[in-house]
């Protein structure tokens, strides 16, 4: 049951990004009644009997490499891609500001190079080795639920994606891990993954929005297993994917044989920037590409691509081109175009996701919150990829374990 005054700390790897900004504003836009709960999964009528905290419970803060605060960033997408109301922005300004105040500079451990030349944060580059920065970053989560006088904490990753981990290279077991992590040179885990253990340091749920690491590494994971820590991810799930999530279980419905499924995608924000580079890509669409062949089978051809188109700012354009088999074989196709703003689509889901990890978070249960798998491209030890068959596990897990 919620306390009565209960105060919860939301936690963005990644702060003052565009996701990490909008969020910060959807959020002071709520408490000011500002904005409607369009985009908002958890105020529809099925979530009204949860106990969810209201969003004037959130206290947010963050950590972030780069010198652009929240209030730039709200404008830097404001100015770039046309997004947000002005007079919602100045009348969210004074708690844009406050959260600001939260803000820890980031670390630049395990950094790859195309996220490491965003990083200008003065103190992002301070820390002598990657346990020291896992140190650092759990000191400040901790101290902000100090400070603030905080029930729960959620930290979720919503920084650029990076490319995949050295999985080889990992160490077996925690002990060990952070050995490797105490030696001066190239962190053993990528920086998400310190992120991640920071996290769990500070006995706080942990979210992964991106594509990148985080807390998959086995040692990592086990270490949160033994604390009781709630986790969940990867990759949120807002746009091309969602769509596949619905359209590919249709032809399976329909005995529809679909032969190949061709995805195009242009972006211009940081994330398009980023994910300009192969490695980071290549990671990144190895989560959007394997719905298709999970939900229907491996003979289907499916390719997905990738373009940094930087006139588009905050705007993402995904093409879809499906060409399947009917009755007596004859050849049909079906395409679609989504267009939305990528902050825009995230961020109320970030929002989703630290209500609902609040409930697990009060009832003292860790591990993979698996019936959050709905918001994922990629969900954490789920093996059903449809939307419906999401939907229902989400459905199930609230009714029966908040009833």
């Amino acid at each position: 049951m919620a306390r009565r005054g209960e105060k919860i700390g939301l936690w963005l790897i990644g702060a003052s990004g565009g996701v990490g900004s909008t969020v910060a504003l959807g959020l002071a836009a709520l408490c000011k009644k500002l904005t409607g709960p369009t985009g908002l999964v958890t105020e529809q009528p099925q979530f009204g009997g949860l106990n969810l905290p209201p969003w004037n419970a959130f206290v947010l803060g963050g950590h972030e490499f780069r010198k652009e605060s929240l209030i730039a960033g709200v404008h830097h997408l404001s100015k770039r891609a046309g997004l947000f109301d002005d007079k919602v922005v100045r009348a969210c300004r004074p708690r844009l500001v406050a959260d600001q105040r939260n803000i820890r500079p980031g670390t630049t451990c395990g950094l790859d190079p195309a996220a490491r030349r965003m990083a200008d944060f003065d103190n992002a580059v301070q820390d002598r080795s990657a346990a020291a920065a896992v140190d650092r970053l759990a000191s400040d989560i901790t101290d902000f639920r100090r400070r603030k006088h905080l029930d729960h904490v959620v930290v979720i990753n919503v920084a650029s994606s990076e490319p995949g981990g050295r999985k080889k290279q990992w160490p077996k077991t925690i002990s060990g891990l952070r050995r490797s992590l105490s030696r001066r040179g190239a962190s053993p885990v990528p920086t998400s993954s310190i992120y991640a253990l920071a996290a769990v340091d500070a006995g706080c749920a942990y979210i992964n929005f991106t594509p990148s690491t985080g807390i998959l590494v086995p040692a990592i994971r086990a270490y949160a297993d033994e604390r009781n820590v709630p986790y969940m991810g990867r990759d949120g799930k807002t746009g091309e994917t969602l769509v596949k999530s619905v359209l590919a279980p249709m032809f399976a419905m329909r005995n529809l044989n679909v032969m190949s499924w061709v995805g195009q995608n242009i972006l211009g924000n940081r994330d398009g920037a980023t994910l300009n580079d192969p490695a980071t890509r290549r990671a990144k669409i190895a989560t959007k590409d394997r719905l298709v062949s999970q939900v229907l089978d491996d003979t289907v051809t499916s390719h997905v691509r990738i373009d940094y188109v930087p006139s588009l700012a905050d705007w993402k354009v995904a093409w879809d081109y499906i060409h399947f088999r009917g009755f007596l074989g004859v050849k049909m196709s079906l395409q679609f175009t989504w267009c939305g703003s990528d902050s825009v689509l995230a961020a109320p889901l970030v929002l989703d996701l630290a209500r609902l990890a609040v409930l697990e978070c009060r009832r003292g249960v860790g591990g993979p919150m698996k019936h959050l798998a709905c918001f994922f491209k990629d969900p954490l030890d789920v093996s059903r990829h449809d939307l419906f068959s999401q939907w229902v596990m989400l459905m199930t897990h609230t009714t029966a374990a908040h009833s």
